[in-house]
C-alpha cells in the first residue's frame, strides 16, 4: 500500500532526494567521499549523471541531481522512452578533473546511451578530451567556458547554458550600468574562472574602463585569501569587485574584503557565487552580492512550471543552474524517442533537431510536457524543446545560440534572514 498518496515513482524520487539531503548535511558541503555502487534495474535505460556530490560545491551538484531525478520521474510517468523506463547511474566528480575522468570511465564501461551533468568546465573539458570524445559518447554539460566551443569533439559535446563570452559581456555591461568605473576582478584559476574573468575584462576594456586588477587564486582553495586580496587592492580600492568562483571561496573572499575595508567595502558581483552555501558562509559580508545566473526569471511560464514541480517533489526551492540536469534528461529522452532507439547514435543524430524549430509547424515542448512530445513524434511532427532556463536552439558547435541571465542580489529582510532576490533579467545577445 502506498502512503501519503504518492505513486511508486514519486516515492522513489522522494527517497532518493531524502538520502541526498542527508548526505549534504549543513551548509554547502559534505564529508561523504564515495561513488555509489552501480545498483541498477534490468530493463531500464540507464543515463550516466556525472556531478559534484562531495566537497566545496556539493550543494550545487546535489541540486542538479534533484532536477535530473524530477525529469526521470516525469518521463517514466508518461511511459518512458521507446517503451523503457529511465534510470540514473550517478558518479561523483568531486569538482576535480582527475576524479571526473575516472568516474566518466566507469560510466563508459556500462555502455550507456549518454552521460550528462558536469556544471564546471574544470571537469567537463578533461572528461571530454580524455574519455567521452574517443568513445563517441554523447556528453551534455553546463560548463560555460569558451574552450568548450572549440573542442574537437566530433559532434559529441553539447551544453545547456551559453558560453561565458555572452555571460561575461552581460555582467560587465550590468556593472557599468550601475555606475561603477573602478572595477577589479578575482577568479579561480581553472577554465571556468579564466573564461568568465577574461570575458568580463575584455568587455570592460572595450568600453574604455579596463579593470584595476585581475587576480587569480588556486583551484579548490576556499580559505586564506590574504595574498590575493593584497594584489587585488594594489592599485587602490575598487568600487566593485567581480568574483568568478564558487560558493565557499566566494564567501571567504567577501569576508576578507569586509575585514580589510570596512565601510569602504566595494559592491560585489559574481559568477558561481550564489545559493544558501554562499549566504551561510559569507555572513554580513555577503549582503549586497549581485550574482549572475544563466536562467529565466521565476515568473516566466517555463521556469514557473519547473519550479512548481521541483518544490512539490523535493520540498526545496531550486537553486542556481539546477535546471540543467532537468533539461539534459529531457533532451536525451526526446532525442532517443525521435530516433526510435535508446542508443548513442540516436541521441547524437537527434539532439539538434529536438531543440529547435526545424519545421514550420514545430510543436513547442515545455517542462512537464513529455507526453505531448511523444504524441507529436508519433504523428511525425517536428518538436522544439524550449528549456527551463532559456530557449536552447543548439548551434553547429552544440552551444545554445543565446543566453538569458538573472542578476540576483543577496538582501537582508526585516526579520534578519538573507536570501537572493531577482533584480534584473538580461537577454544576450
Amino acid at each position: 500500500m502506498e502512503k501519503c498518496g504518492k505513486t511508486p515513482a514519486a516515492a522513489t524520487l522522494a527517497l532518493a532526494m531524502a538520502l541526498a539531503l542527508m548526505l549534504a548535511g549543513c551548509g554547502g558541503g559534505t564529508s561523504v567521499d564515495a561513488n555509489p555502487a552501480a545498483v541498477t534495474t534490468p530493463g531500464t535505460v540507464k543515463l550516466g549523471l556525472l556531478t559534484t556530490r562531495t566537497g566545496s560545491a556539493a550543494n550545487q551538484g546535489q541540486f542538479v541531481e534533484y532536477a535530473a531525478r524530477l525529469a526521470v520521474q516525469e518521463i517514466n510517468a508518461a511511459g518512458g522512452v521507446n517503451g523503457q523506463p529511465l534510470e540514473l547511474v550517478l558518479r561523483d566528480d568531486k569538482l576535480d578533473a582527475d576524479t571526473g575522468v575516472q568516474s566518466a570511465r566507469e560510466l563508459l564501461a556500462m555502455d550507456l546511451p549518454a552521460i550528462f551533468g558536469p556544471f564546471s568546465s574544470r571537469v567537463a573539458i578533461p572528461v571530454a578530451q580524455q574519455a567521452t570524445i574517443a568513445a563517441g559518447m554523447p556528453f551534455i554539460v553546463s560548463g560555460s567556458s569558451p574552450q568548450i566551443t572549440t573542442l574537437a569533439d566530433n559532434g559529441t559535446v553539447w551544453r545547456t547554458v551559453a558560453s561565458d563570452v555572452l555571460q561575461g559581456a552581460a555582467v560587465a555591461d550590468h556593472m557599468l550600468a550601475q555606475g561603477h568605473s573602478r572595477i577589479a576582478i578575482l577568479h579561480v584559476d581553472d577554465v571556468f574562472g579564466q573564461g568568465a574573468s577574461e570575458a568580463v575584462r575584455a568587455r570592460l576594456a572595450a568600453r574604455g574602463l579596463p579593470p584595476l586588477a585581475k587576480v587569480q587564486y588556486p583551484a579548490n582553495k576556499t580559505v586564506g585569501f590574504d595574498a590575493e586580496l593584497t594584489a587585488l587592492l594594489a592599485n587602490g580600492v575598487p568600487d566593485a569587485v567581480f568574483i568568478a568562483g564558487f560558493a565557499l571561496d566566494g564567501a571567504s573572499i567577501a569576508r576578507g574584503l569586509k575585514e580589510r575595508l570596512g565601510a569602504q567595502m566595494p559592491r560585489l558581483y559574481g559568477a558561481g557565487n550564489f545559493g544558501v552555501a554562499f549566504l551561510n558562509n559569507a555572513g554580513e559580508a555577503g549582503i549586497g552580492m549581485q550574482a549572475v545566473s544563466p536562467t529565466a526569471p521565476r515568473d516566466s511560464p517555463d521556469y514557473a512550471a519547473y519550479r512548481s514541480a521541483f518544490v512539490k517533489a523535493v520540498g526545496l526551492e531550486p537553486e542556481g543552474t539546477s535546471f540543467t540536469g532537468y533539461d539534459a534528461v529531457y533532451l536525451i529522452a526526446l532525442a532517443m524517442a525521435q530516433g526510435g532507439a535508446n542508443t548513442r547514435s540516436a541521441v547524437l543524430a537527434n539532439l539538434a533537431s529536438v531543440s529547435r524549430a526545424d519545421g514550420a509547424a514545430a510543436l513547442q515542448v515545455h517542462p512537464g510536457q513529455y507526453a505531448q512530445a511523444l504524441a507529436a513524434i508519433k504523428a511525425g511532427r517536428d518538436i522544439d524543446y524550449q528549456g527551463v532556463g532559456s530557449v536552447i536552439d543548439f548551434d553547429a558547435s552544440g552551444d545554445p545560440t543565446a543566453g538569458t541571465y538573472l542578476i540576483l542580489e543577496a538582501v537582508k529582510a526585516a526579520d534578519g534572514s538573507v536570501s537572493f532576490v531577482e533584480r534584473k533579467v538580461i537577454s544576450f545577445p
